[in-house]
């Protein structure tokens, strides 16, 4: 596992970040408890170090899970979690960034965490309701206090991450980033560049489209959201499935496998210090794994860059 330094900040973060929305058991289909610890403690066997999580997640389940490895015995944990995103007892969601629930929020997420301070704590949706000096005045007074270290956002535009970086540093920008939607290049990438913020992606593998396994939507288990995405309707998957084929022999040429080929496309950039990967099972996060280190030669670039133009993505 390589290691890269988490800009405007002292975090070394490993190449493969752990995407625990999967085990949450939240739009992802069934868990089960035991692989999930499971697949965590492998995740640590094999190098990672940075462990990527939200309140919502599991409605706190996914907090809890990763709060139960962080112990002595896992000390060099880096831990990223966000906050925005509130539920009721009936499981609704709105967005909400006003000071006093960001306060609240962040002291229940330390307790389900077990911890006493948050490293990356990210605003995970922009909340139009809410002036975004309210929210970073509350987030001033957490890092002030020691709960959290850096703050970051997620899923946030240009003109956003500027108007939140005017009242105290924004450190990352955790955006969907994967060879199917390369639209974060003609903006987000070059402003993250030219203003020190690093860059996280998340759904790397297109949502499961880009590890070469995918076959047909009816691989989705009940529950699932993906199967209601557009991503997955008919013909736009039979495009990006023909495409994908013709990333095996890249793949093989290379060494490695279609999804260690995708994620070592992720990694090119200077800026992208971590990718986060979900997994379920202990094989599924080895594999990702695996990624890190891959080193793409221009030729492989160039051939990569033919099959999936910018033009070509798809939301």
């Amino acid at each position: 596992m390589r290691y890269r330094k988490l800009k405007q900040t002292d975090l070394e973060v490993s190449e493969i970040g752990f995407g625990t929305w999967p085990i949450s058991g939240h739009g992802m289909g069934k868990v089960d408890e035991r692989d999930s610890e499971n697949t965590i403690f492998r995740a640590i066997e094999m190098g990672v170090n940075f462990f990527d999580t939200a309140d919502m997640y599991g409605f706190g389940y996914a907090e809890e899970l990763v709060g139960r490895f962080v112990t002595s015995s896992f000390k060099d944990m880096i831990i990223a979690t966000k906050v925005g995103m509130e539920w009721d007892n009936q499981g609704n969601l709105r967005r909400n960034l006003q000071a006093d629930y960001v306060i609240r929020a962040c002291e229940d997420s330390l307790k389900r965490l077990k911890t006493d301070k948050i490293d990356l704590y990210q605003l995970h949706w922009p909340d139009p309701d809410t002036p975004i000096e309210e929210t970073m005045e509350a987030l001033r007074k957490l890092v002030d206090s020691g709960k959290v270290r850096y703050v970051g956002v997620s899923n946030f535009s240009v003109e956003q991450i500027e108007e939140a970086s005017q009242c105290m540093p924004i450190v990352s920008n955790q955006i969907e980033y994967h060879l199917l939607d390369r639209t974060a290049e003609n903006t987000v990438i070059p402003h993250a560049y030219e203003n020190e913020v690093s860059i996280l992606p998340y759904k790397v593998l297109g949502r499961g489209i880009l590890t070469g396994k995918f076959k047909e939507i009816s691989q989705f288990e009940k529950g699932d959201w993906r199967s209601e995405e557009d991503i997955f309707q008919k013909n736009q998957l039979r495009q990006s499935l023909e495409r994908v084929d013709q990333l095996k022999p890249i793949a093989a040429s290379c060494g490695c496998t279609v999804s260690q080929l995708v994620i070592a496309w992720t990694l090119r950039w200077e800026h992208v210090p971590s990718v986060i990967i979900g997994a379920k099972r202990p094989d599924q996060i080895e594999e990702s794994c695996l990624g890190s280190g891959i080193t793409l030669g221009p030729d492989h670039l160039q051939m990569l860059d033919s099959l999936f133009t910018q033009s070509a993505g798809v939301r």
